[in-house]
C-alpha cells in the first residue's frame, strides 16, 4: 500500500483554474488505486467531504494555499509522517518536506515575467519574493515535476535545464458537462435573459490579470467595427482597481461591452455554447482552460498565437499576432464567415476528444509512483 497525501486548498467557495484541476484528480484517484490511501488537505471554505471514498481521510488546513506557513512549514501544517508522496498542485514546494513530493508547474509567469501576473502594485515585491523561493525549490528539489503543457516543460528547460530530467508532461481534460447544447435555442435564449440582450456577442472568460490581455482583446473589438451590432461580454471579477469599463468608454464601445460575475457554471457553459467565439488574446499562458472548454462546446476560439494555446488548440483554433488590430480582423472573420465558423466548431470537436481528466489522472497516479519508487537521494534530501 503506497499513501498519497494531496494540496486540495484550491478546492473552496469560489471557482478557478487550478481548483477544477484539483477536483477532477480527487474524484478519480481514489478508484484507481483502491488498495492506496489518500490523505486530502481541505480548506475550511471548502464543501465537505472532498471524497466519499474509503480510501480518502480529510484533514482541515486553516492556513491559506500561497501563505507563508505553505512555504516555511508545511508539515507543521499536516502530519505527513507515513506519507509516501506528497503531491503539491500549484507551483511552490515548502521547505522541509521530508517524504517523495510531486510538483504541477502551470506556468513560470512569476519568475519570468513577475508584473504580468497580477500587476505592480505594493504587494508586488513580496508576492515576488514568495512565489521564487517556493518555484525554486520545485525545480531544485521536487522529486518529479507534473508540467501541465510542453510549453511549461521547455520554460522549465530553459530556466533550470538540471530539471528536465524529472519533468513529466500531462495536459488537462475536459468535463464532459462542456459539450454542445442539446436544445440550442433554450439555451440561446438563456444567454440573452443573463446578458440583457439578444445581439451575438464574443466571449472572454477568466480574471483580469495583465497577461490575460484583457485591454488588448477591447482595442482589437473596437477596431473591427462590429459594435455596435456586435457585443462583447466579459465573464470575470472586477474589483476596484479595475481600469477596463474606462478603457471601454475610452474607446467608444463601452455600451458594446457587458461584464458579467458570479453566475453559476450551467449559464457559463450556456455562454459559451452560444457565443459567436471565445477570445483567449493571452500573452502567456501554461495552458489555456477555456479554450479547450469552450472547442469541447462546439464554440470557435480566437486565440494568441503563443505556444500552449496552438499547443492546446491544434489546428482547431484561429490564431492572430499579439496586435489588436489583427484580433480585429478575425473577429469580423468569425462574424461574417459562417463557413469558417463551422469548420473551426468541427475541428474543435474533434480536438476536444484528445483531452481526457480520465487519462490525466490516470497519468498522475503514474507519476505518483515513479516519485515513491524514486532513490531518497531524489526526494530533495
Amino acid at each position: 500500500m503506497t499513501r498519497f497525501s494531496i494540496d486540495c486548498r484550491y478546492i473552496r467557495e469560489r471557482p478557478s483554474g487550478i481548483g477544477a484541476y484539483v477536483r477532477a484528480l480527487v474524484d478519480r484517484l481514489p478508484a484507481l488505486a483502491p488498495d492506496d490511501t489518500f490523505q486530502l488537505w481541505a480548506s475550511p471554505k471548502a464543501a465537505r467531504p472532498l471524497s466519499p471514498a474509503s480510501n480518502v481521510n480529510e484533514v482541515q488546513v486553516d492556513a491559506g494555499a500561497n501563505s507563508v506557513p505553505t512555504l516555511l512549514w508545511p508539515s507543521r501544517l499536516v502530519d505527513l509522517s507515513g506519507i509516501d508522496v506528497l503531491h503539491a498542485p500549484f507551483n511552490i514546494l515548502g521547505r522541509g518536506v521530508r517524504c517523495a513530493t510531486v510538483v504541477t508547474l502551470h506556468d513560470l509567469i512569476w519568475l519570468l515575467t513577475p508584473a504580468a501576473s497580477e500587476g505592480l502594485t505594493l504587494a508586488t515585491p513580496p508576492q515576488v519574493l514568495f512565489y521564487r523561493d517556493g518555484i525554486l525549490r520545485t525545480l531544485r528539489e521536487a522529486t518529479r515535476i507534473i508540467a501541465i503543457s510542453q510549453a511549461t516543460a521547455d520554460a522549465v528547460s530553459l530556466v533550470a535545464p538540471e530539471a528536465k530530467p524529472r519533468v513529466r508532461v500531462v495536459h488537462h481534460g475536459v468535463e464532459a458537462r462542456f459539450r454542445p447544447s442539446a436544445a440550442p435555442e433554450t439555451t440561446r435564449a438563456r444567454a440573452a435573459e443573463v446578458l440583457g440582450t439578444e445581439a451575438p456577442f464574443f466571449l472572454v472568460v477568466g480574471q483580469n490579470a495583465p497577461y490575460k490581455n484583457h485591454a488588448g482583446i477591447l482595442e482589437g473589438f473596437a477596431a473591427s467595427g462590429l459594435a455596435p451590432r456586435v457585443k462583447l461580454v466579459f465573464l470575470q471579477r472586477l474589483n476596484a482597481r479595475a481600469r477596463l469599463p474606462l478603457r471601454a468608454r475610452a474607446l467608444g464601445v463601452a455600451d458594446s461591452v457587458i461584464f458579467r460575475s458570479g453566475l453559476d457554471e450551467a449559464d457559463v457553459i450556456g455562454l459559451m455554447q452560444s457565443a459567436r467565439a471565445l477570445v483567449q488574446f493571452s500573452r502567456f499562458e501554461g495552458f489555456g482552460m477555456p479554450a479547450l472548454e469552450s472547442i469541447a462546446c462546439g464554440t470557435p476560439v480566437i486565440a494568441s498565437d503563443i505556444p500552449p494555446l496552438t499547443e492546446v488548440l491544434g489546428s482547431a483554433g484561429l490564431f492572430v499576432p499579439l496586435d489588436p488590430r489583427a484580433l480585429g480582423a478575425a473577429l469580423v472573420r468569425i462574424a461574417t464567415d459562417p463557413v469558417l465558423a463551422a469548420e473551426l466548431s468541427s475541428q474543435g470537436l474533434e480536438r476536444a476528444y484528445s483531452f481526457s481528466w480520465d487519462r490525466c489522472a490516470a497519468q498522475h497516479l503514474e507519476v505518483y509512483r515513479e516519485a515513491a519508487a524514486s532513490p531518497r537521494k531524489d526526494h530533495g534530501l
